[in-house]
């Protein structure tokens, strides 16, 4: 038995509408992973005997034979990719689900620092960045769309179709630009040098890398004005590595690169390199570890995928603060409401992403925006469409622009495969030159190879199985029902069979109405 969701509207094949705007109470990020982690929904909200919530899992259970899902001639080892539990009717696994960085912290001392930082930061290219405030966030969609993301091509596979982040949506979202000298970490450049910039101690080191500790200034600190232009340079420095460290290179050491600290030596040229490219590689290495199971927790600046998904796509999408803004993300109202974690809510950001077709895509949302028409993004827009591989701390992560083409207006084509090797360390050479690449229109198929049946055979399609929620078919209906008549009652849940039936039945009325307007045509032509 299987179920449509259809709204209460004459028409009954028109998408389905936003999900914003959800009652639900707001927790802390430190119990989100046991939120969704549970396999139980809340039986009151379902109309069930209330139950006591489940211990958090402590590690992954699943037995060998429920992960013997076939790969494909693209994606490998699913079995053990993050959409197994959505295959199986449960949370996701809670173990090191953690969401890494500090960014509201970082965000709130920038804000109170002395106005010749600030200054600092805007030369640097973060200006706009740190327009963006620290909104709650929808961490059930955000899971649900982590289980559809593939590190074999680093794109977000939908039922229909691929779409990816792009440079483009990196700097529309973000602000940061694809512009200047590339960073690339000098291995040569000393320790001794590093700490003597930041102005501390050799107990600042761990492990070779820097505690983000011992380099975080005060309140205090920061809102006083430098006594001197040696002050200044050294508390800039510390601030600076401590706000992007905290946003883009997070971790589960708090600890930053050294090599990082030669960028910032000359505090008036930080502008002159291209800030956008390692923190874009370094989203993507977060990504790509998160669903590999090299680590549990989210990293890199995980906030874009939901920024991202509200542009794109209308799901969980909260209401828009101003339309045309930039950066972007800062026209997202997002309010505490939509910062829960539970699992009905991870159903149901599940199961809309099970049925998103191609023509419920966004696919050029920032048509109509004044910064996107830019001079200042065409060289970006052309970065974009080419297949390029950036380097971040410790790795570099391609991106694969011929399997974004239908979000720059083109059709969507078969593409070739992807490299042999989609990231890796300094010692290793990517197929293309790092932060140049090559273009995307030479990395496609013949026009002739249709890309439906095509990505049928090389994707997942639908994950969610409802008959394996929560035991059967029945329980997980109502479970659902009872979410959709909540968060939004214009919607009806109703039975596959008879949304069928009710489709060929608006499909004949029509074929009537259309013969019957060609008849009248023929008789006032007579007449």
């Amino acid at each position: 038995m299987s179920t449509s969701i259809v709204t209460q509207n004459k028409r009954t094949r028109r998408r389905r509408g936003s999900q914003g705007n959800r009652k639900q109470s707001s927790r802390d990020e430190s119990t989100a992973g046991e939120d969704l982690g549970s396999e139980k929904a809340n039986g009151e909200a379902s109309g069930l005997k209330k139950r006591k919530a489940s211990k958090k899992v402590s590690e992954d259970v699943t037995p060998p034979e429920q992960r013997t899902i076939p790969d494909t001639p693209l994606l490998h080892n699913l079995g053990k990719h993050p959409s197994i539990y959505a295959r199986l009717g449960r949370g996701t696994l809670t173990q090191n689900l953690n969401f890494r960085g500090a960014w509201p912290t970082a965000l709130g001392l920038y804000r109170q620092a002395h106005d010749q930082y600030k200054e600092l930061f805007v030369a640097a290219g973060f200006g706009e960045f740190l327009k963006i405030d620290a909104v709650h966030i929808p961490r059930a969609y955000l899971v649900a769309l982590m289980e559809r993301w593939f590190s074999e091509t680093n794109t977000l596979h939908l039922p229909c179709c691929e779409i990816g982040p792009t440079p483009v949506d990196w700097t529309m979202i973000t602000g940061l630009q694809f512009r200047g000298e590339p960073i690339r970490l000098n291995h040569q450049f000393e320790m001794s040098r590093a700490l003597e910039l930041l102005g501390v101690e050799g107990a600042a080191i761990t492990e070779g890398k820097i505690r983000l500790s011992s380099i975080t200034p005060t309140i205090e600190e920061v809102k006083m004005a430098p006594a001197s232009d040696e002050a200044k340079s050294v508390m800039f420095r510390r601030l600076f590595l401590y706000v992007v460290a905290s946003c883009f290179f997070n971790n589960n050491r708090s600890v930053i690169n050294h090599e990082l600290v030669k960028y910032l030596e000359h505090i008036d040229e930080v502008g002159s390199y291209n800030w956008a490219a390692i923190t874009f590689a370094a989203f993507l290495a977060g990504m790509r570890r998160k669903v590999t199971g090299e680590t549990g927790a989210f990293t890199g600046f995980w906030p874009f995928l939901l920024f991202w998904a509200f542009e794109y796509l209308d799901i969980f999408r909260p209401n828009i603060a101003e339309a045309d803004v930039f950066p972007r993300a800062i026209r997202w109202n997002c309010p505490n409401i939509l910062a829960s974690a539970n699992f009905s809510d991870l159903f149901a950001a599940r199961c809309q992403l099970d049925y998103v077709e191609e023509d419920q895509v966004t696919w050029q949302p920032y048509l109509a925006s004044a910064e996107f028409g830019s001079s200042d993004m065409v060289q970006t827009i052309n970065l974009a469409r080419k297949r390029v591989p950036f380097e971040s701390i410790d790795t570099w992560e391609y991106y694969l622009g011929e399997r974004c083409q239908r979000q720059f207006g083109f059709p969507c084509r078969v593409p070739v495969p992807p490299p042999d090797k989609m990231h890796g360390t300094y010692d290793l050479t990517p197929e293309d030159e790092i932060g140049v690449g090559r273009l995307a229109d030479s990395l496609v198929m013949d026009e002739n190879v249709d890309y439906a049946p095509w990505f049928a055979i090389h994707s997942v399609g639908k994950i969610v199985d409802l008959s394996q929620f929560l035991g059967g078919v029945e329980t997980g209906a109502k479970v659902l029902s009872h979410w959709v008549a909540v968060h939004h009652p214009d919607i009806l849940l109703i039975q596959r069979s008879e949304y069928e039936a009710m489709a060929e039945a608006y499909d004949a009325a029509v074929a009537e109405c259309q013969m019957l307007r060609a008849k009248l045509a023929r008789a006032e032509g007579h007449s």
